[in-house]
């Protein structure tokens, strides 16, 4: 189970969120005004390079496959404190420690305190909470399933116009308000949106089977 795209999908949020907060600065540093949120934005409002975004993403596949993930894989195995994580997998401790409290903040780690009464020093016994994450994962393909399936109807009830530049794209009834002008005065176009459809409904078809196939893998 803890191989599954939708848990790696999950824990990529971990590595995003890092991304997220270097590209915020970046763009504070390169913009006036507030940044935008979600890596996605940022990486269309920096117009980063498609070097940049590959090595993002791939970033964010190596952090999950080559640490997050053996980290789980240990704590799952019943090993408890960083230091034994740290000697199983080969990760160093600093980052075990900090992928630890990452997991923490997502509620899909859990540890007890306690405290050596010779040394005086606390030990951190660690837990992964699987039902937390199986929670997390159902929850967010429901929602992602909720989204696609509102932004399907929309493209199936509706006819869309585009500026040729491609700056608006309007309804039927938002285009007819405007004249059917953009606002650089090119006169709009009917969109033949059928491709847009058929994406959104592979999207929803291969979500919904590797949902179907993550819930088989829990029984």
């Amino acid at each position: 189970m803890i191989d599954d795209p939708l848990v790696k999908k999950l824990l990529s949020h971990i590595v995003e969120r890092e991304h997220e907060e270097n590209l915020k600065k970046r763009f504070k540093e390169t913009y006036v005004g507030e940044a935008p949120d979600g890596i996605d934005n940022l990486i269309i409002a920096l117009g980063l390079p498609q070097e940049d975004i590959r090595d993002i993403a791939e970033d964010i596949k190596t952090t999950v496959e080559k640490t997050i993930l053996p980290i789980i894989k240990a704590l799952n195995d019943g090993i408890e404190t960083d230091e034994e994580i740290a000697e199983k997998t080969g990760i160093k401790l600093n980052i075990v420690r900090k992928m630890l409290y990452k997991l923490y903040d997502l509620k899909i780690a859990n540890y007890k305190r306690s405290k050596d009464p010779e040394t005086q020093w606390f030990t951190y016994s660690w837990k992964f909470e699987e039902e937390e994450l199986i929670k997390q994962i159902r929850e967010e393909c429901d929602n992602d399933l909720n989204e696609l399936n509102a932004e399907l109807e929309k493209e199936q009830n509706n006819m869309f116009f585009i500026c040729p530049l491609r700056h608006v794209r309007y309804t039927f009834d938002e285009a007819s308000d405007e004249e059917f002008l953009c606002v650089c005065g090119e006169a709009l176009e009917f969109e033949d949106n059928s491709e847009i459809i058929k994406n959104l409904e592979s999207k929803i078809n291969l979500l919904e089977n590797d949902l179907n196939s993550f819930n088989k893998k829990i029984k």
